[in-house]
């Protein structure tokens, strides 16, 4: 076996390829079960009904965006899209849980977090396409 050293690390090389199936696997960290109790200790919410109804209508409006802006993608409509399907939770999640005056860089797959914080779905049609009503004005 040949060795490697530099000033950062160590590392050793082999010929031989193995392949490891039998390890532990990584558990998932969960506050609420299935049907929605919260299981660990702490983490009790007390979110008011208006704020959890607002981030379930903005994951819906954002899965039923990300189906239409993916097909405009798709028919060479627009250039460039990136759906968020299945990662809702995490983007509109994260935005939720910040303050409005807390900074927020939302990139690929988080448009969510442009809807929690108000940008319509109108546009995001401008910024998509880039025309004259985009904040940026197409740039």
């Amino acid at each position: 076996m040949d060795k490697l050293n530099h000033d950062l690390f160590e590392h050793s090389f082999t010929n031989k390829m193995t392949f490891t199936d039998s390890f532990e696997k990584m558990k998932c960290f969960r506050v609420m079960d299935n049907e929605g109790n919260i299981v660990t200790p702490g983490y009790d919410t007390q979110m008011k009904d208006e704020e959890m109804l607002k981030i379930y209508d903005s994951m819906v409006t954002m899965n039923e965006a990300d189906n239409v802006y993916n097909a405009a993608q798709r028919q060479s409509r627009i250039s460039f899209y990136m759906t968020q399907l299945g990662e809702e939770a995490s983007g509109i999640g994260s935005a939720a849980a910040l303050k409005d005056h807390d900074l927020l860089f939302p990139q690929y797959r988080e448009a969510g977090a442009f809807l929690w914080r108000g940008f319509s779905i109108q546009q995001m049609a401008h910024q998509l396409t880039g025309n004259q009503y985009d904040l940026g004005k197409g740039k």
